[in-house]
């Protein structure tokens, strides 16, 4: 069985993260500051989800 990497654009998604967004950053940035950058940021829609089930 292979396992495929993720694209950085891909991580970028699955971080809540919009194409334009990535597409700025892209111009700028080397593919693995990228995936850094993706790995150190954090899914707003999860802490919003969390925090309301917290305080609800």
């Amino acid at each position: 069985m292979r396992v495929r990497k993720l694209t950085s654009k891909e991580a970028w998604r699955l971080m809540g993260f919009s194409d334009e967004d990535y597409e700025k950053a892209y111009k700028v940035c080397a593919e693995t500051y990228l995936y850094h950058q993706a790995g150190n940021s954090i899914v707003v829609d999860v802490i919003y989800n969390v925090l309301k089930s917290i305080f609800a």
